[in-house]
């Protein structure tokens, strides 16, 4: 009979404290991997809205020192048009690089009927803007609509989208005419008129009754100029990011620019990981110190309930190391068993989610957005071995006490 089979038949004569035990780690399995898929959900939603959703890209290209000072002194710290020209020729030359999308930022007085109101934009040209949202797949509404509205094409050069905290505040929907009036780069008031032609369902709560989205062409006219504050850069794959800065700042090393990837830029995204980080670890610490102590309690008792069985299999030739060696076995057989249990529960809560697709109000947002517990094979797995190796090592002490003990002793235990 081998080491496994015997162990197994060992588990079945003790069906009821090792089904506890079984539970016990499965359901900490479960909870870690729930858990850690919830959070996974959270940074993969961070990243892919700041990449997609905001139009940040996966590298951005600045002249120096204009994410510090530019909003003073936005002339000074401008791309110029052959900046840019020699940014977009780097792209269409890498295989990496989907786009090199020009941006240039804009704060100014949006006037409707004589009622004025403060905007922000990051003006691009709109068939760049669509590819970023075109890929991004976080926060998600049930209806995935984006707006209200028609489209905005690089030919419709005046027309404009508000947030839906603007349309209400101001009263203004979609047809309306309204004058956006801003200094130009020379410090010179100008004005130019705009039509709204959507009302966007903003995600981000800080920009919500501020942002409006408008050509670069009607950005440029209102700035008087044909500089961009900065051009972003949308790969094909995000794990590219390192490897594409680096060649910018290769190729491009005599610019006075700054080439920043999107992790540097997303303070939002480094403070929730690394909350996430010490949750995550706090909640894996105290799981598996219960299931391990649930197992050590099983053992222990298996072990004192079964002291004249030991002293029985020494007496026919069985040696110390063989007791250690059974004992563990039947524990690692728990943690195996257990963390497959888990496993399964795991992938049914996931898959049970997707299916419903509940929804739930995040920090930071404007509306309920679907959420997801993710399958990551990474902690499936690192899961998966850790509890199988806890739940043996949780069954060498009690195991080593118990082969200690003279034969005399085992078998004269009551």
């Amino acid at each position: 009979m081998s080491w496994l089979s015997l162990a197994f038949r060992n588990l079945l004569r003790n069906a009821r404290r090792s089904v506890t035990t079984i539970a016990a780690v499965a359901l900490g399995y479960a909870a870690v991997n729930i858990m850690g898929g919830f959070a996974d959900y959270l940074f993969v939603s961070i990243r892919e809205a700041y990449i997609y959703d905001q139009t940040n890209g996966h590298v951005q290209v600045w002249k120096t020192g204009a994410r510090l000072h530019g909003g003073s002194d936005p002339g000074a710290y401008l791309l110029s048009g052959e900046d840019y020209a020699e940014i977009e020729a780097f792209a269409a030359a890498d295989p990496r690089v989907r786009l090199a999308a020009p941006m240039l930022e804009v704060r100014g007085n949006l006037d409707y009927n004589g009622v004025p109101a403060f905007f922000m934009s990051r003006a691009m040209v709109p068939s760049d803007q669509d590819a970023f949202f075109e890929a991004a797949t976080a926060l998600r509404a049930r209806n995935n609509a984006r707006y209200r509205g028609e489209a905005i094409t690089d030919e419709t050069t005046t027309a404009i989208g508000i947030t839906d905290g603007m349309a209400e505040n101001l009263q203004l929907d979609v047809g309306g005419s309204v004058i956006l009036m801003a200094p130009t780069v020379q410090g010179q008031m100008n004005a130019a008129d705009a039509e709204v032609h959507q009302v966007i369902d903003m995600p981000a709560e800080a920009f919500d009754g501020k942002l409006v989205f408008m050509p670069l062409s009607l950005a440029q006219s209102l700035y008087d100029t044909r500089g961009v504050t900065s051009v972003r850069l949308l790969l094909h794959d995000g794990a590219d990011t390192d490897a594409v800065t680096a060649a910018l700042r290769e190729h491009f090393a005599g610019k006075d620019w700054e080439i920043v990837p999107w992790y540097i830029l997303s303070d939002l995204y480094n403070r929730t990981k690394k909350m996430f980080d010490i949750i995550f670890g706090l909640v894996f610490a105290i799981i598996i110190t219960i299931v391990t102590m649930s197992v050590l309690n099983t053992i222990g008792m298996a072990v004192v309930e079964r002291t004249r069985e030991i002293g029985t299999l020494r007496a026919i030739g069985l040696k110390r190391p063989g007791v250690v060696r059974l004992f563990g076995i039947e524990s690692a057989l728990l943690g195996l068993i257990g963390s497959g249990i888990g496993l399964f529960i795991t992938v049914i809560v996931s898959l049970s989610v997707e299916a419903a697709k509940p929804l739930w109000n995040p920090p930071l947002t404007t509306r309920a957005v679907i959420w997801q517990i993710k399958l990551v094979p990474e902690y499936l797995i690192a899961t998966f071995a850790l509890l199988v190796v806890f739940t043996f090592f949780a069954a060498i002490t009690p195991a080593r006490r118990a082969a200690r003990r003279s034969i005399v002793d085992s078998l004269g235990h009551v």
